[in-house]
């Protein structure tokens, strides 16, 4: 393999790790900001983008020949950049959980306040009349991907 096809290796490399970043910053910026029909944005090309650098990787991995040839500072660069990648999808996985946390915590309350206005009787008592006054039950559905 010639120095050019290693050096532009690692360019297409580069630039796939720092336009994931971006497209990943943008949606964990929008999940925090609850703009979830924009964290949305863009999702063909992260799938795409993904699925081909893991695949770059992979290979990478598999045959560190593949970048040889390019300077120390170079191949540091790409780590960085690598590094720089995990840490934003760790960020985004943060954030994610926080919304799902707040959102399944008002699910909840909202289900148990209505369950509580709409609640079935309690039973019947000796003589056959109801133990509580009679507030009329209702079925509750909640979308548990809400």
């Amino acid at each position: 393999m010639s120095a050019i096809e290693v050096e532009e290796r690692a360019e297409q490399l580069e630039a796939m790790t720092r336009r994931l970043i971006g497209l990943v910053s943008a949606e964990a910026a929008a999940v925090r900001a609850h703009r979830l029909s924009a964290a949305n944005a863009d999702w063909d090309e992260k799938e795409r983008l993904v699925h081909t650098w893991r695949i770059e990787v992979s290979r990478i991995k598999a045959d560190p020949s593949l970048l040889a040839g390019l300077s120390q500072a170079r191949k540091d660069q790409l780590r960085t950049l690598s590094r720089e990648l995990e840490m934003t999808l760790e960020a985004h996985a943060m954030a994610l959980a926080a919304s799902k946390s707040v959102t399944e915590g008002l699910v909840r309350s909202i289900a148990s306040e209505i369950a509580s206005v709409r609640a079935a009787p309690a039973g019947y008592g000796r003589s056959g009349a109801s133990a509580e006054p009679n507030r009329q039950a209702s079925g509750l559905a909640v979308n548990a991907k809400a």
